[in-house]
């Protein structure tokens, strides 16, 4: 084989490899634009990734989060610093300074740690600094340092005093921030649950539309027997006439039913966030079989012992309630008069240079870092402590208060009895539901069954000659109906065990669903 017919044979196989691996990504893309079923259980959980009313629910518990980290951080130490500078002269007559004025130059700063504990205590403790020069003839020391260690304690002993009420905002914030997780995980469930009815109404509309296809089916047969009979003379026009005319009618139904399963299958993509460029877009959902009447489902005082346990609304108002307790805790302790213990301790040092006129030295001549040495000496000290007390005449507007968080309180009590009444309600109008939609199966089956037989009687009657197109129509469109009749029941009475579930607030433990709240670290997700 010569060179050139070893590169033609080389670029033959290179260009054979290129097309398989096309081919293989052309198949490839082709499987990805055919949606694969959707089931109930993927659809929920997708709609809790995606659900953009979700997510703006869902932020509420990170900035609740972000509140608590305000209210803990009023307990967090605090440094303060400042530094400045003075320089004064005032004209003096004295017959002991000779000087026309009184010059006065001062630089301090400081430095100083602050905190309020939880029991209601606030703490300074600072390092004063200062520079003091002045004209005058009797200071011993120009320039003069001075240093100050000081700390002052106050420490309320009725109003205010304690955790519990030094803490009020803190634990109103914690219990908000578990508020919004209940509110969240009630969104959810709300979701969830129109998620779950608008699934089960597009699978019945799905068999809805395959039974109004059998139905033209059935028609077009019909027309086509009925057009053979005529032109063999058996029967005439008018039963080609009717069986058209019915034709029509059951293809106007074959649209309607069309045009509920695209609507409904919209309404489902728009709960799902899916948008352009979604695998499910251009498509309409393949759903799961609507499940069947076997299905368990407790009784009405086991769903309503976990109603009133487990729904998230009614956990959320029960915090609320607690944060009206602290609010009155409060507000009772707002109307006790203001009787603060406050202390101060300190030291001090002094140094400087020896400038006096008169004669002798001054024990504290040094540079500026000797002033420190004296105060670790406690050359200097002070120390003052006492009682502080304040109480408006009257206390009207603490009273006041203690009244109207008293008020509040009883206000969410009342909305706590109306919201386990409503449970009630919700809980007792889902089990009727449930249980009217399993008769109703029942019947409807039955009915089917009674449909399908004297439909094919009256088949074996007309093929006798001895029933009509009218008597034809009208038993098909009987057993039309009574298949639609059942999967509308069926569909009902899955629709209402989603309402039963959701009104015990069960709904993700039923589908087997966890859900982690979204913090300012990570993300929600449900698996």
């Amino acid at each position: 084989m010569s060179k050139k017919q070893i590169i033609r044979f080389a670029i033959i196989i290179i260009l054979l490899l290129i097309l398989y691996s096309m081919s293989g990504v052309v198949a490839t893309c082709q499987g990805e634009t055919k949606p694969a079923a959707l089931s109930l259980r993927k659809a929920l959980v997708m709609g809790i990734e995606r659900n953009l009313d979700l997510k703006i629910t869902e932020l509420n518990v990170p900035i609740r989060q972000e509140g608590v980290t305000v209210n803990d951080a009023q307990f967090d130490p605090a440094i303060d610093a400042s530094v400045g500078s003075s320089d004064e002269s005032t004209p003096i007559a004295s017959a002991v300074n000779p000087k026309d004025t009184s010059d006065f130059t001062a630089t301090a700063g400081s430095v100083g740690l602050g905190k309020k504990s939880r029991f209601g205590l606030e703490s300074r403790i600072a390092l004063e600094t200062n520079r003091l020069e002045t004209n005058s003839p009797f200071d011993m020391l120009k320039p003069e340092y001075r240093n100050f260690l000081v700390l002052d304690l106050t420490q309320p002993l009725l109003r205010d005093f304690g955790t519990s009420v030094n803490t009020t905002e803190l634990r109103i914030s914690q219990n908000q921030a578990q508020q919004a997780v209940y509110g969240y995980m009630s969104s959810i469930l709300d979701i969830t649950r129109d998620i779950e009815s608008t699934y089960y109404e597009l699978a019945r509309a799905v068999e809805v539309l395959r039974y109004r296809k059998e139905s033209r089916e059935l028609a077009k047969e019909l027309l086509d027997g009925n057009r053979k009979k005529f032109e063999a003379g058996i029967v005439p026009v008018s039963e080609v006439q009717e069986a058209e005319t019915a034709l029509a009618s059951r293809q106007e139904s074959v649209i309607f039913a069309r045009q509920q399963v695209e609507i409904l299958s919209d309404r489902l993509k728009d709960l799902l966030e899916i948008r352009q460029g979604d695998l499910f877009y251009d498509d309409t959902f393949i759903t799961e079989p609507i499940g069947g009447i076997d299905q368990p489902f407790p009784d009405f005082e086991q769903s309503l012992s976990i109603a009133l346990t487990q729904r998230p609304d009614l956990q959320r108002q029960r915090v609320e309630i607690e944060n009206r307790n602290i609010q009155v805790e409060f507000f009772d302790n707002q109307t006790l008069p203001r009787v603060d213990l406050v202390a101060t301790l300190g030291v001090n040092g002094l140094s400087g240079n020896s400038k006096s006129q008169f004669s002798g030295r001054s024990p504290y001549e040094g540079n500026y870092g000797d002033s420190y040495s004296s105060l670790a000496d406690a050359d200097g000290y002070e120390w003052a402590v006492g009682l502080r007390f304040s109480y408006p005449l009257g206390n009207r507007a603490a009273k006041a208060r203690v009244n109207i968080a008293e008020y509040e309180k009883r206000k969410q009590i009342y909305l706590l009895k109306r919201l386990e009444g409503r449970t009630e309600t919700l809980v007792k109008n889902a089990q009727v539901t449930v249980k009217r939609s399993l008769e109703r199966v029942t019947v409807s089956g039955r009915f089917e069954r009674l449909a399908e037989t004297t439909l094919n009687q009256e088949n074996e009657r007309l093929k006798k000659g001895l029933s009509d197109t009218f008597r034809m129509v009208n038993f098909q469109d009987a057993l039309i109906n009574a298949r639609i009749r059942k999967i509308t029941a069926l569909a009902d009475f899955n629709k209402g065990l989603s309402d039963l579930y959701r009104s015990m607030g069960t709904t993700l433990q039923r589908f087997d669903i966890m859900v982690q709240t979204e913090t300012t670290e990570n993300k929600s997700n449900a698996k």
